[in-house]
């Protein structure tokens, strides 16, 4: 296979691979992005539902707390008998409107409980952390504010606000959570209670999911440490996982959060396979075709190359025949009398046609030697005068039944070392043209000069020209001006492009030169001019 070709078949299969490629890494990226941004909405949903639940079951014990406050006479025995019966709460508590701890007191006897429980408090209650200073503050600005500015709500000033101010207060205390919800009573008394931190997570427990819901994936219960408090969910994975969704649990556990995990590489891997796939599916399908059109140009050149030696051996079976006739023609020609002209006029047209003839064939062997890079020249010393009269003298007689006149001049032609045959051919092939396209001129004029080592010859005749489109056209192999066979003009298209490649082999150059009127070719060649001439 030729490098060209095989970088053709190459490109075939890796340029549709590569964009093929680089299109589905672009999609891949697109479709994971999208299938994360979808996969991240479902676990933020599904820590929405978990998150919601939980600030349901902590707004149902203020309202279990509000309601189990009891409304009779407050004493101490009575607040420590609610909190041993109820188990949501582990200690009661009261303030005073001025926030001064009333319940329980450390200036009465207190049971170990209520002992521990101030000792757990301790700084709440130095810092006046509940109900929280901005807070109540905020709340009767704002009370004030409004009753300024309206009238209707000025008797109502005297009395208590009927809005009770309620709140949690979250902290840590050891390891575990600490969670006091208070609330003011209307007549500005502040009550509260600490919730049972066990009863309180064994409830949250109780709101989650069961493990079998996550088969590939795990939630996790962290705290502000982000320690894990509780975690649910087959996937038990510790490496390479990740936590795309997190978040934050409503007030009082505003420092805990949720984790949704999942394995690193959960939401990509199916779409790379399918992209492998279509990928390996299309390199198979452009090689396929590769093979197809290779077998197809593989027969096709075989058919052309048989087609090429069948003209080849044609050509050189009727070369030997034709030269005969054409050498017994030319022989019985110049022992004809000169008195029987109509027998020689008839001979004339025999010598015409089969040297015609021969130029075909020459020039179907020089492209076919010339396609086999097997064209060789073979310089030798003479004068390009004595081949352009002898190929002048060939067609004097078929330009002259056209009406086209020879005007030859090889007075500056020399002695030079060239190819006598491609000399012949490349001149041959030129007046053939003029024979065949210059009708409706009535001269070419023929001019050969010796300048240094180049030999030059120049062809000019005055019929209709070659159209500018054409100008480089015609020097390509089998192309005509035009192929329309109702024009009477024959020919193979190989003139041109033989007497190009003749002259290129003896470093020069065949141009189509500028004319007015007709066309002009010059042949330039390299050819030395003789020692033995320049001696004489």
């Amino acid at each position: 296979m030729k490098p060209k070709l095989a970088v053709i078949y190459f490109l075939i299969i890796v340029a549709p691979l590569a964009a093929v490629t680089w299109l589905g890494i672009v999609v891949s990226r697109n479709e994971t992005a999208m299938v994360r941004v979808r996969f991240n909405e479902l676990m933020a949903g599904r820590l929405n539902d978990i998150a919601a639940q939980i600030s349901a079951l902590l707004e149902q014990r203020e309202r279990e707390l509000m309601a189990q406050w009891p409304t009779d006479a407050l004493t101490a025995e009575l607040l420590r008998e609610r909190a041993r019966s109820s188990g949501i709460v582990r200690q009661y508590f009261v303030l005073d409107p001025r926030g001064t701890l009333l319940y329980p007191s450390p200036a009465e006897t207190l049971t170990k409980d209520e002992q521990d429980f101030l000792t757990r408090t301790r700084t709440i209650w130095e810092r006046s952390e509940i109900p929280g200073p901005e807070t109540e503050t905020q709340a009767q600005s704002t009370a004030v504010q409004q009753d300024s500015v309206n009238p209707i709500t000025q008797f109502k000033k005297a009395a208590p606000p009927p809005v009770t101010i309620k709140g949690w207060h979250s902290g840590y205390w050891g390891s575990g959570i600490q969670l006091l919800f208070w609330w003011r009573e209307e007549s500005g008394r502040l009550v509260g209670a600490e919730l049972n931190e066990v009863r309180l997570m064994a409830d949250i427990v109780g709101l989650l999911p069961e493990a079998s819901a996550l088969p590939d994936a795990r939630i996790e219960l962290n705290d502000s440490q982000d320690a894990v408090v509780y975690q649910w969910g087959d996937y038990l994975g510790t490496e390479g996982n990740r936590a795309p969704v997190q978040l934050a649990l409503a007030p009082p556990l505003g420092s805990w959060h949720l984790s949704y995990i999942v394995p690193d590489d959960s939401q990509g891997a199916p779409l790379w396979f399918g992209m492998a796939s279509g990928i390996a599916t299309l390199a198979l399908a452009c090689a396929g075709l590769a093979v197809y059109f290779y077998r197809e140009n593989t027969r096709a050149l075989r058919e052309a190359q048989q087609r090429v030696t069948f003209v080849n051996q044609v050509s050189h079976e009727l070369k030997t025949p034709l030269t005969n006739i054409r050498m017994y023609a030319e022989v019985l020609q110049e022992d004809l009398s000169e008195t029987d002209e109509r027998i020689r006029r008839r001979l004339d047209v025999i010598v015409s046609e089969s040297q015609r003839l021969s130029r075909m064939i020459g020039n179907v062997l020089t492209f076919s030697r010339n396609e086999r890079q097997l064209l060789t020249l073979h310089p030798s010393p003479g004068n390009a005068g004595d081949v352009l009269r002898n190929v002048a003298s060939q067609f004097d007689t078929p330009l002259r039944n056209r009406g086209i006149h020879i005007d030859l001049d090889t007075s500056n032609c020399r002695v030079a070392a060239f190819d006598r045959d491609a000399f012949e051919q490349i001149a041959g092939n030129l007046l053939s043209n003029v024979e065949k396209y210059a009708i409706g001129g009535d001269s070419v004029r023929i001019t050969c000069k010796q300048e240094n080592d180049t030999l030059i010859l120049e062809v000019a005749d005055n019929g209709p020209g070659i159209p500018a489109p054409h100008h480089e056209r015609i020097f390509k192999p089998f192309y005509r001006v035009s192929d329309r066979i109702n024009d009477g003009v024959a020919g193979t298209g190989l003139g041109l492009t033989i007497a190009r490649e003749l002259a290129r082999l003896h470093g020069g150059d065949l141009t189509l030169e500028p004319s007015e009127r007709g066309a002009h070719f010059k042949i330039t060649l390299h050819a030395p001019i003789h020692l033995m001439e320049d001696q004489s």
